[in-house]
């Protein structure tokens, strides 16, 4: 497994991420936030095979690419699943009255819209084929941080302040293992249809594998054969107050986390701004990731009252002085290091 991920949009203008979550048989791919002309930077067939949709919140650049993604994906046979604060499902619902639908007798579209709040957890469902005419309510359940838990990765989102919820989510893969090819010859094991049990950790450890004549359980071959992988992680961090509730939660979302994309609207002189319009600046962007111990920071989401390079050069030198390991994104080409 292996996580890839890509900054979409330009310095000073809507940001957001998109990460890909390579699972061998199959390739996930995550959207955060859906801002106005950041899908420029990905394929079209990218678009229409994204598996998640993450708002962090509803503000207009966060948001306003959003018709672009409905137009690729209104109609495919995979269900589509997006995820937010409060009121997303309603939000969504609008848009997706905001146009004729008339020609969709039949046509293949399940909506999935999940709004999360500090207690609960509401999906709602949207059909295509009625003109997105009815919103159902298909779950309510109570939240408690993890939204997606399959056997390749999770997801887990708290809620920061920025007058009103902005989501923060951060996603780490499973452990995995694979089989040592080096080990299966310093043992003397010829390759077999045996060697897939052994993978497969569903299986009790305590059955029993005859191999040439000799049998080992399921348990003693893992030891002998399996490699376990270190897990990858990446969180996305944006519009929020560094006020003491919000960065005691986004800590503990973030602890130990490999890869942090958090927004760094201000600088270090700008703090006035910052506190005024609940937003971060370079310093404390990086005190968030020293203190939760992160391994690398990235900084994006940058106010667009900095404009030359010379200027997000001093940012990144602002935030670098606390945590040496922070770039910005390298498709922004600003600095090489």
């Amino acid at each position: 497994m292996s996580i890839r991920y890509q900054i979409l949009g330009k310095p000073g203008k809507d940001n957001a991420l998109m990460v890909w979550i390579n699972a061998g048989t199959k390739m996930y791919k995550l959207l955060f936030d859906c801002g106005e002309n950041i899908f420029s930077d990905l394929k079209p067939s990218d678009v229409s095979s994204i598996d998640f949709l993450f708002f962090s919140h509803l503000h207009l650049d966060h948001a306003a690419g959003f018709d672009y993604f409905f137009r690729r994906n209104y109609d495919r046979n995979k269900q589509v699943n997006i995820y937010g604060p409060q009121n997303t499902a309603d939000i969504i619902h609008h848009h997706m009255l905001g146009y004729t639908w008339n020609l969709v007798d039949g046509v293949s579209g399940e909506w999935f819209v999940s709004d999360i709040t500090k207690n609960s957890f509401i999906t709602s469902k949207f059909l295509t084929s009625e003109g997105f005419s009815k919103k159902r309510r298909v779950k309510k359940t109570q939240f408690k941080k993890t939204i997606i838990d399959n056997k390749h990765f999770k997801v887990e989102m708290v809620l920061l302040n920025h007058i009103i919820p902005s989501a923060a989510y951060k996603v780490t893969e499973k452990k995995w293992f694979n089989i040592d090819k080096t080990l299966l010859v310093q043992n003397n094991f010829n390759p077999g249809a045996w060697l897939d049990a052994v993978k497969k950790l569903s299986i009790d450890g305590r059955k029993k594998i005859n191999i040439d004549g000799k049998v080992y359980t399921l348990k003693e071959l893992r030891k002998l054969l399996l490699i376990e992988h270190e897990s990858d992680s990446i969180a996305y961090l944006t519009d929020f107050i560094y006020d003491r509730t919000s960065v005691s939660k986004a800590k503990k979302l973030i602890k130990d986390c490999k890869t942090i994309i958090c927004e760094s609207q201000y600088s270090k002189d700008d703090a006035a701004l910052a506190k005024k319009n609940y937003h971060l600046t370079t310093e404390q962007a990086a005190t968030l990731a020293r203190d939760s111990n992160g391994k690398k920071l990235i900084l994006f989401h940058i106010s667009e009252r900095y404009h030359s390079k010379e200027e997000y050069s001093r940012l990144l030198k602002e935030a670098r002085n606390i945590f040496p390991n922070t770039f910005s994104p390298e498709e922004w080409e600003i600095k090489k290091s």
